[in-house]
């Protein structure tokens, strides 16, 4: 088990969640084929362990988590409509229709996010141990953590850890640190 998924799986049974087993090694690679994405390795090492309360229901309604899985982008491209724009992405199209066509292109290439808990977010494999948190909400994204450890302190217990460098991640801490002159028209 990665050190962040022990502390963070420490950090949770000081909460008052309550926890479902962990999943086991057929319903995690049955997830990851269904959904197509693979859990990073804090995420995963958690709920092979628990299964935090309030926490996405892995083995529930397939649509529920499809709609979870969808949400950081069907996000982004809802403010596309509206007025978001990254510069990185070339001239913005004239209409909304083709906005929305060359964002989603250009957001084909943003790793995948992965639920954990209402619109808090990690990022899918291949991020490695210590991926941030995101809160995502359309392109409102912000860091909840330096990791999966220290997001379970800040939203379960409401403690700082301390830790304060995110690592990067393509696109999405973008978002956070307004980089690239993002415009809203």
């Amino acid at each position: 088990m990665s050190p962040v998924a022990d502390l963070a799986i420490r950090i949770l049974r000081r909460s008052r969640l309550e926890f479902g087993p962990g999943l086991t090694s057929d319903q995690i690679l049955d997830i990851q084929a269904t959904y197509g994405f693979t859990f990073n390795r804090d995420h995963v090492d958690v709920l092979r362990h628990v299964t935090p309360e309030g926490w996405i229901d892995w083995t529930g309604d397939e649509q529920t988590i499809r709609d979870s899985l969808a949400w950081p982008i069907e996000g982004v491209l809802y403010d596309v409509e509206r007025a978001f724009w990254m510069p990185a992405w070339g001239e913005r199209p004239a209409t909304k229709a083709a906005a929305i066509e060359v964002a989603r292109h250009h957001l084909t290439t943003a790793p995948q996010l992965v639920p954990v808990y209402g619109h808090r977010y990690i990022p899918a494999a291949p991020e490695p141990s210590g991926a941030p948190v995101f809160s995502a909400y359309q392109t409102d994204v912000i860091y909840y953590g330096t990791d999966l450890a220290s997001y379970c302190a800040y939203e379960f217990l409401g403690e700082a850890t301390g830790r304060t460098h995110h690592r990067r991640i393509a696109f999405w801490s973008d978002l956070v640190g307004g980089v690239g002159g993002i415009e809203f028209w």
